[in-house]
C-alpha cells in the first residue's frame, strides 16, 4: 500500500523508494510504539509530502489524525460514541496525569448535590469517579521574594486549566511544594518568583501596581489578601487597560470592565490548556464519569412537578420549578453596592445606565401618561344650565 502511495503521488519515487525500503520494517513495528511527536506525520521527504495520513498511536483503538491543531486526539468511530469524540493527547503536551502529591491532596466525599440536611440544591449532580481535591495556593503571599521550580505540570480533574507543582526552599530548611495555576507559557524547570519588585515575566505574581499596562493577567484578586478569584479557568485573561491613583481599570475575561484595586495581585500570562475548547466527549457515558446526571425537560413531567407539565405546549415563557424566568430574567441587583467598582458590564452597557433603568422607564411611562391626558379633548357636560334662586 505504501509503495503504490508512493507511486502515486511522488515524481522521484527510486530515490524516496529506497529509503523507504530501509524504513519499512520499523513501519510495520511502528504502529503500536508510535511517539506523540508523530502525531502530524511519520515519515515525510525533503519536499513535504506526509505518507501517513493517520498514524495509529500505542492504543489500537485510538488515532491521530495529522492535522493543524497537534495536541488533540480524534477517535476512531468504531462505535457511535467515539465518532465525534476529541480528547486532549496530554503526553505530547507533557502533561503528568498521575496521582497528585500526597501533602497537598484531599479526597472529597460525594455529596451528589445535596447540602447538610439532604435535600438537592445543586440540581443533575452525582455518580461520577471519586475525586481528588489539590490544595491550589491563589494567594502566594507568604512565598515573597522565593524562588520557586516548577518541577512538572498536572492535570487537576476539578478544574480546566492545569496545575504547576513547583518546590520552594529557604535556607536552611527542608523543601516543599506548592500547587500554583499553571500559566501557558511555563514549563518543567522554569523559575517562578512572587512578591513586589519580581521580573515581569510570564509566572510571576506581583501587585497590579507593578504590572505595565495592556499586560495580560490570570488569578486576580478582587480584594488585598484574599487570594485569587478571577480569570482562572482555562485560556482566560485580564488586560490592564489603565491605571489611576488608588484603582486600575481591568478589563476582564466576560468583557466587564471594572475598577480593582492596585494592591491586589495578579500572575501575568494566560492560564494554560488552549485546547480545553476543542474537547467532545462523544457520548452521555462520559459525563457520567464527571458527575453530571441528566437533564429532564419540564414539558416531561407532570403539573405537579412542573409548571411547564402537562403537555401543554407553549403558553408560558421557559421558567424553572418555581415559577422564576430562566431566559432573559435578571438576577442582578440594580442598587448592588459593588455597582461603584464597575464602568461598563459584560454586554458593553455602563453601569449607571443599568442602575437607573427602572427610574428612567418609570418617567418615561409618567410622562407619556401625563401628555395623553393633556392631549384629550375635554368633555363637554351634558347638565342643563343652572338656575340661581334669589332668597328675595
Amino acid at each position: 500500500m505504501f509503495r503504490k502511495i508512493l507511486q502515486t503521488c511522488c515524481t522521484s519515487g527510486s530515490s524516496i523508494l529506497g529509503s523507504f525500503k530501509s524504513a519499512s520494517k520499523d513501519l510495520v513495528n511502528a504502529s503500536s510504539i508510535c511517539t506523540p511527536h508523530q502525531t502530524e506525520a511519520f515519515w515525510s521527504n525533503g519536499s513535504g509530502f506526509s505518507a501517513l495520513q493517520f498514524v495509529r498511536t500505542k492504543y489500537t483503538y485510538k488515532f491521530k489524525q495529522a492535522r493543524a491543531i497537534p495536541g488533540l486526539i480524534y477517535w476512531k468511530p468504531r462505535t457511535s460514541g467515539l465518532r465525534h469524540k476529541i480528547t486532549i493527547d496530554y503526553d505530547f503536551l507533557g502533561v503528568h496525569t498521575g496521582p497528585p502529591h500526597k501533602d497537598l491532596s484531599t479526597p472529597v466525599k460525594n455529596l451528589a448535590g445535596r447540602n447538610s440536611t439532604g435535600r438537592i440544591t445543586s440540581w443533575h449532580r452525582g455518580g461520577g469517579m471519586k475525586k481528588v481535591l489539590r490544595q491550589v495556593d491563589f494567594g502566594r503571599t507568604d512565598l515573597d521574594g522565593l524562588p520557586g521550580t516548577v518541577e512538572r505540570i498536572e492535570k487537576d480533574p476539578n478544574r480546566s486549566g492545569f496545575l504547576a507543582l513547583v518546590k520552594y526552599q529557604r535556607d536552611f530548611e527542608l523543601p516543599f511544594y506548592k500547587y500554583h495555576l499553571a500559566p501557558a507559557e511555563v514549563k518543567s524547570g522554569d523559575v517562578i518568583v512572587s512578591g513586589s519588585g519580581s521580573p515581569i515575566q510570564v509566572g510571576s505574581s506581583l501587585p497590579i501596581r507593578d504590572i505595565p499596562i495592556g499586560m495580560p493577567i490570570h488569578n486576580l484578586e478582587l480584594y488585598p489578601g484574599k487570594g485569587g478569584q478571577i480569570a482562572r479557568s482555562a485560556s482566560t485573561a485580564a488586560i490592564v487597560q489603565s491605571k489611576q491613583n488608588e484603582n486600575a481599570i481591568v478589563k476582564l475575561p466576560s468583557g466587564e470592565i471594572r475598577l480593582i484595586d492596585l494592591n491586589c495581585r495578579a500572575t501575568i500570562g494566560r492560564v494554560s490548556n488552549h485546547l480545553q475548547r476543542f474537547i467532545n466527549y462523544g457520548k452521555a457515558g462520559e459525563r457520567r464519569k464527571l458527575g453530571w446526571r441528566p437533564v429532564v425537560r419540564g414539558i416531561a413531567m407532570n403539573p405537579v412537578d412542573h409548571p411547564h407539565g402537562g403537555r401543554t405546549n407553549g403558553g408560558r415563557p421557559s421558567c424553572t420549578p418555581w415559577g422564576v424566568y430562566c431566559k432573559g430574567q435578571r438576577t442582578r441587583l440594580r442598587n448592588k453596592p459593588s455597582n461603584r467598582f464597575i464602568i461598563t458590564r459584560k454586554g458593553g452597557q455602563p453601569i449607571q445606565k443599568f442602575a437607573n433603568a427602572k427610574k428612567v422607564k418609570a418617567k418615561t411611562e409618567r410622562d407619556r401618561k401625563a401628555a395623553n391626558v393633556a392631549n384629550q379633548p375635554q368633555a363637554k357636560s351634558k347638565r342643563g344650565p343652572t338656575i340661581v334662586y334669589s332668597s328675595t
